[in-house]
């Protein structure tokens, strides 16, 4: 997919300081990128909706609820492992800049692939987002209604504040964080060891 095969590819200014929510690992794997208390897979996974090959892209969300139905409580979830939780942290930035990002969620309804499993067509349309100068992808949430989520590009990155950063589970009793069972309950996932 390409940005001509959009009618338009309209720009959004995201302020600073702008707060945005993240689903991460507590600890860095082999492989991982870190930009300050960003944690991020590999580039070369090409795993994420709006990923590009060798350039680290971070995953945000307006809410701490979305955040996690868009890391563990995803539709096509069966289940969200307690194991696997106790592994996360919720993590809290702020923008310090202004960041001009493409926005796609005028195109949601007309372009359901931009909410697919397909990868690869949006991944192609985020490369030559990357490549004309955005600094991210603005784009609605396939797993909450009416809530934004936002890919932010390698040197927008370097451009965020880490404000707090909190686990998913407690650690010693196993309690849950608010959020992770607020989504379970939404999306109905069961919980399993």
């Amino acid at each position: 997919m390409k940005l001509a095969d959009l009618e338009f590819a309209p720009s959004f200014d995201l302020p600073a300081p702008s707060v945005l929510y993240r689903i991460q690992r507590a600890r860095a794997r082999r492989g991982s990128q870190r930009v300050g208390r960003i944690l991020l897979p590999p580039s070369h996974l090409l795993s994420g909706r709006f990923d590009v090959a060798d350039v680290p892209v971070g995953y945000f969300a307006e809410a701490p609820e979305t955040a996690v139905y868009e890391s563990l409580c995803r539709r096509e979830a069966t289940a969200v492992s307690v194991q696997a939780a106790a592994m996360r942290t919720l993590l809290c930035v702020q923008t310090t800049q202004p960041l001009v990002l493409l926005d796609l969620r005028m195109h949601a309804s007309s372009w359901p692939v931009l909410q697919s499993l397909r990868l690869s067509h949006t991944q192609e349309l985020a490369a030559e987002a990357h490549a004309q100068g955005f600094a991210g992808v603005v784009y609605c949430s396939a797993q909450q209604h009416n809530m934004d989520c936002y890919a932010i590009f390698d040197d927008a990155l370097a451009g965020m504040r880490a404000v707090w950063a909190e686990r998913l589970t407690e650690p010693g009793t196993g309690n849950l964080h608010a959020v992770l069972a607020a989504a379970i309950k939404g999306s109905q996932v069961p919980l399993v060891p």
